[in-house]
């Protein structure tokens, strides 16, 4: 090859290296809609969401990673150019003081005896073990978004009834302080009731707060923190007419399907895999290469091309590899203890769900009871105060606000234990049904 198409090859590879790419600007997000509903904040899970940036920056590396480890033995194409003035020996033919030279060499590890297949099959591993703690921290993610929506209701639940309360007690209050004025009370009667209206008012201001607060988690839980929802609808859930599987056939799907231990599992066949890689530290690598040169002053020496086949065979290496190798055996035992603590946590964790489940369920027995009881003695007291038997409602309305919040605190518990027993067994981003109608664990 002549020396300037050689220059001529050198200033295209400059050139390409020298473009750069510019990322794409974000696109800006639209606001909430309102009413918000349970299946629409679902919806905008946000992958930006810095809980789970963390996680997919573990998966990209884990990703560059498997691609370094791929790409180490492929073929390698190097072009090095040395430009070099010299006074020549009295004896050189060529008194030339120029002594450029322009080399294209080109390389391929042919085979080293599994070092480098050991390597990939440990990174690649390794990447199904980081995509499967991106999923299973987009599962938390979901939940979290479920536990901030369902906080917002009970807050705005909450906020109604001692609204509610505050009312009755001030009612209460003033028409004793009439009373007392005209000696049909004490004044320590009237003193208690004040006491009375000024703890509910203090109730109700802290639940008008709490309104703020769950709304602007729910919209930090978006990745929306500026975007504060105004009204949410109460989602109907259909988790209460559920079954409760087999406990033993829930265990075992949760032992195999667990996004954590599946991941943990991984990375124990990844550290496997650099025991293999570590024992292969001290074998042979075969390679092959063609170099070319042009140059600017030739002598009898200079060679215009050559082909090479290199046997690299490690004689004695002291003790890097068995200090490899002891270090890759104690990840293996790591990984172990790890995956034999979660097993157990999991197995915990699926009767603690389980059992909840089921307490739940009679719990919601319980709480629709209570609140026909109360809905009962609404519609009575409601019939007295239109027969002008008594002066007011009283504390009915307060009592039913009361009865109803705790039946909707219950189906959302229900549905959070089952959104939570889905993950555990790594069922509930499955599908893509709502969450309404969430993937059923048989």
């Amino acid at each position: 090859m002549h020396f300037n198409k050689l220059s001529a090859v050198l200033g295209m590879l400059l050139l390409m290296f020298s473009i750069t790419s510019t990322a794409e600007p974000i696109a800006k997000t639209d606001s909430l809609p309102e009413p918000l509903t349970l299946d629409v904040a679902l919806s905008l899970v946000d992958q930006q969401h810095p809980n789970l940036r963390l996680f997919d920056a573990e998966k990209r590396l884990a990703e560059s990673t498997l691609q370094q480890a791929a790409s180490s033995d492929d073929l390698s194409v190097n072009l090095k150019a040395t430009a070099s003035w010299i006074e020549p020996s009295i004896l050189a033919s060529n008194q030339s003081n120029e002594d450029h030279r322009l080399g294209l060499f080109v390389n391929k590890t042919l085979y080293d005896f599994g070092r480098t297949a050991s390597k990939v099959d440990a990174e690649e591993n390794n990447f199904a073990s980081q995509s499967l703690y991106y999923l299973s921290e987009r599962q938390r993610q979901y939940i979290r978004v479920m536990q901030s929506y369902f906080n917002v209701v009970l807050a705005d639940l909450e906020f109604y009834r001692y609204n509610e309360e505050m009312a009755v007690a001030y009612i209460q209050y003033d028409r004793l302080s009439i009373r007392e004025k005209l000696g049909q009370y004490t004044e320590v009667d009237v003193a208690e009731k004040k006491a009375e209206y000024e703890r509910v008012r203090r109730l109700r201001t802290h639940s008008e707060n709490q309104q703020r607060v769950t709304r602007s988690i729910l919209a930090q839980a978006l990745n929306r923190p500026d975007d504060l929802p105004a009204t949410v609808a109460r989602p109907a859930l259909d988790d209460l007419s559920r079954q409760l599987p087999d406990f033993e056939t829930l265990q075992k799907k949760v032992i195999e399907n667990n996004p954590t231990l599946r991941a943990l599992r991984e990375q124990l066949a990844a550290a496997n895999n650099n025991i293999q890689y570590a024992r292969a530290g001290n074998k042979p690598t075969l390679s092959a290469g063609v170099e070319s040169y042009a140059y600017s002053r030739e002598i009898a020496s200079s060679d215009k091309w050559r082909a090479l086949l290199t046997l690299d065979v490690p004689l004695w290496s002291g003790d890097r590899v068995d200090a490899d190798l002891a270090k890759a055996m104690a990840a293996v035992y790591k990984v172990e203890a790890q995956l034999a603590q979660q097993e157990f946590a999991a197995k915990q964790k699926a009767l603690e769900l389980w059992m909840a489940i089921n307490t739940l369920k009679i719990k919601n027995e319980e709480v629709l009871a209570a609140m026909n009881f109360t809905e009962l003695s609404l519609d009575k007291n409601r019939a007295l105060y239109e027969l002008e038997v008594q002066a007011d409602l009283g504390y009915s309305m307060v009592l039913y606000s009361a009865a109803e919040r705790e039946v909707v605190q219950t189906s959302f518990d229900i549905a959070l234990a089952w959104a939570q027993l889905d993950a555990l067994a790594g069922t509930l981003l499955s599908s893509n049904k709502k969450t309404t109608n969430h993937s059923t664990i048989q």
